[in-house]
């Protein structure tokens, strides 16, 4: 088991790409790690997902630079539709949406963290299936998956693409931190069940924060 700096994430990531992946980056908040990625990986093809409106035109703002990034106002999810999505903000911020926003109900992350969820509002989805079919999309080097407690939902609701992603690299937690999220054990479990081998964290337990990221390479 590796466990790497959060900081390193991309380092320990490059080694099992090709100098040309395709990246698929649901929750890409404000375009940091877009950035990131696209500098590592010059020659990638970088999907970039970020649902609700405010937030997506501040992630087209920072990385206007960039040629190889795709963007989608779209929240991955289960279902191809609208479904309700959490707003988070800081309270020394209030109106500004903030990282943490979910298509889950906020739930024991609320005592974990100063982050509110004052707002809700509805945001358009679409299953990575369906995506992908419309998008002449057939492998998926990367999936980068920061989505509040949504990522197994996502991969289960993909059927057909899950057995075409080479890495995933996802969060985890290891409270409810939203109403009726998995669990990391479960995340592992299903991972395990689905071909992939669990290879690497950035965390050494699970007592130090509530969440983390965890990382799953194609067996």
């Amino acid at each position: 088991m590796i466990i790497f700096n959060s900081h390193k994430t991309i380092d320990i990531v490059k080694q099992f790409l090709p100098d040309n992946p395709v990246i698929v980056e649901a929750g890409a908040f404000d375009g940091n790690d877009t950035k990131k990625m696209a500098k590592q990986w010059p020659n990638a093809t970088i999907h970039a997902f970020e649902p609700l409106p405010e937030i997506y035109d501040r992630l087209v703002t920072n990385t206007t630079e960039l040629n190889n990034v795709h963007y989608y106002r779209l929240a991955l999810s289960s279902n191809n539709g609208t479904e309700l999505f959490y707003v988070s903000e800081r309270s020394t911020r209030p109106g500004v949406a903030s990282q943490a926003g979910s298509l889950r109900k906020p739930k024991q992350r609320l005592s974990k963290s100063p982050l509110i969820f004052p707002r809700t509002t509805m945001v358009q989805t679409v299953t990575l299936d369906t995506w992908a079919n419309e998008n002449a999309i057939q492998t998926i080097d990367l999936m980068w998956l920061d989505t509040q407690g949504h990522e197994l939902a996502i991969l289960q609701a993909a059927p057909i693409m899950i057995k075409n992603i080479t890495i995933i690299l996802a969060e985890v937690s290891f409270i409810e931190s939203y109403e009726g999220q998995p669990l990391y054990e479960d995340i592992v479990a299903w991972m395990t069940n689905h071909g992939f081998d669990h290879i690497g964290r950035d965390f050494e337990d699970t007592n130090t924060s509530f969440f983390g990221n965890a990382l799953f390479v194609r067996k």
